[in-house]
């Protein structure tokens, strides 16, 4: 008989609650120097739409329950971060910047796809925390390796960086709101399905050598900048790799803590 939690569509614990809580904040901010940076815009409202729009799929995205929930207020997510990256299709760089963001989702959001598909034929679970209770059937890895790329993709973990660098060429609210709010979705991603991976040491070994190549790579490309927005998105790679190296450790509250 399948478990009552199957049911659940949404499942707010103090994971989801810690990152709304995040990008609420970030929003704030970023709303408040965006609404003297962008006077005289001719997307003015348009941009302030969209970034509401991104806060609350986000929230619902980080305190869904069903898979599919999560997947798709994970891919609207992205796409308005998309649209607000090229908020000026005019700018080559930018739009530049926007395109290359977008098919490095687009991948993230394959991996994602592919990964809950995996885990539903396994177990027939849509639930998360009903999945939770599969932890210690050791089923195959593959679907928890669909998703590692798919959170390496969202926070710009080596080989997966560029993305990240070249974003430099948005309008600098969506930097910021890109750097400290969505970027981290990747760490949030790997904490909601962190009692699948408890039980692999070696794929958590895995994450760990991939989070301090990446801590480490953007570490000294950010001493070799001379531009201050470029050392900000080498030091942010950096900061994600340290974090995922925590998952690898299995210790992914401190993973959320140092997000």
């Amino acid at each position: 008989m399948k478990n009552h939690l199957n049911d659940s569509l949404f499942h707010v614990d103090s994971l989801a609650l810690v990152i709304i809580g995040l990008v609420v904040f970030i929003a704030v901010c970023v709303a408040s120097f965006a609404s003297r940076y962008m006077q005289g815009d001719t997307k003015y409202r348009a941009f302030f739409v969209q970034l509401v729009l991104l806060v609350i799929f986000v929230a619902a995205m980080v305190s869904a329950d069903h898979m599919a929930i999560l997947f798709g207020t994970w891919c609207i997510s992205n796409i308005l971060l998309v649209r607000l990256m090229i908020h000026k299709a005019g700018w080559k760089a930018a739009k530049a910047s926007g395109l290359l963001a977008k098919k490095n989702y687009l991948l993230g959001a394959v991996c994602v796809a592919a990964a809950f598909v995996t885990l539903y034929m396994l177990t027939g679970e849509t639930s998360i925390q009903a999945l939770h209770q599969h932890a210690e059937s050791h089923f195959t890895v593959i679907p928890l390796i669909l998703l590692l790329i798919g959170a390496m993709t969202q926070s710009a973990i080596w080989p997966f960086h560029r993305w990240l660098i070249s974003s430099l060429n948005s309008p600098t609210p969506v930097s910021a709101i890109m750097h400290a709010g969505l970027v981290n979705g990747g760490g949030f991603l790997l904490a909601r399905f962190a009692p699948l991976y408890l039980n692999h040491s070696y794929l958590l070994t895995a994450i760990f050598v991939i989070g301090i190549v990446t801590a480490l790579l953007g570490t000294l490309w950010k001493l070799m900048q001379s531009d201050v927005k470029r050392m900000l998105a080498c030091s942010t790679m950096g900061q994600l790799g340290f974090m995922l190296a925590q998952c690898g450790l299995g210790l992914f509250p401190a993973a959320i803590a140092h997000l």
